[in-house]
């Protein structure tokens, strides 16, 4: 006699059953073939859960935690650099700098390759607020993979890696 009671579809031993809520029927829509799509709703559920969390931990945007994040662990860099590698609109970082700028966070320093392109790096104030909201964002890590196994994080790092490099060659001019 058959059980009434559904399994979860596996690869391997990779669970693929989970709760979407609203996003149900979207997920549900051309199946791995739209994995690029999937990709795009997690990201944009993680902007919205970090612009959350930053309005009530920090006060700051995603765009000026981005620049913060980055200065705070790379100490400097310019505004081309720092939207190249957060892979977003050189406009938008200017605008977070300058905000950032104005508020004490980030203070401007003299190129002396190219003085059109200043350096930027976090005051001490900027420092504190980096390192005030650094365990919040731990824990917003965390509680994120804490259902996933090790070789979990792992495969999904490694295919993270692949899709990104993809990207790149896609780009080309990147």
């Amino acid at each position: 006699m058959k059980s009434a009671v559904k399994r979860a579809p596996r690869l391997g031993s990779l669970n693929l059953q989970a709760d979407l809520g609203p996003l149900e029927q979207v997920w549900r829509v051309g199946g791995v073939d739209y994995l690029p799509l999937k990709m795009l709703l997690v990201a944009k559920l993680i902007d919205m859960r970090v612009e959350r969390l930053l309005k009530e931990k920090s006060g700051i945007s995603v765009a000026e935690w981005r620049v913060v994040a980055q200065l705070g662990v790379l100490h400097n860099g310019s505004v081309r650099e720092m939207a190249r590698q957060a892979c977003v609109d050189p406009a938008e970082v200017s605008r977070s700098v300058a905000s950032l700028e104005k508020r004490g966070y980030v203070e401007r320093h003299v190129n002396v390759r190219d003085r059109r392109s200043p350096r930027f790096s976090l005051t001490p104030a900027g420092k504190a607020h980096f390192a005030a909201f650094r365990p919040h964002w731990r824990r917003f890590q965390k509680a994120l993979v804490a259902k996933l196994t090790p070789a979990e994080r792992d495969l999904t790092e490694h295919a993270l890696m692949v899709i990104a490099g993809a990207l790149l060659a896609l780009l080309e001019d990147y």
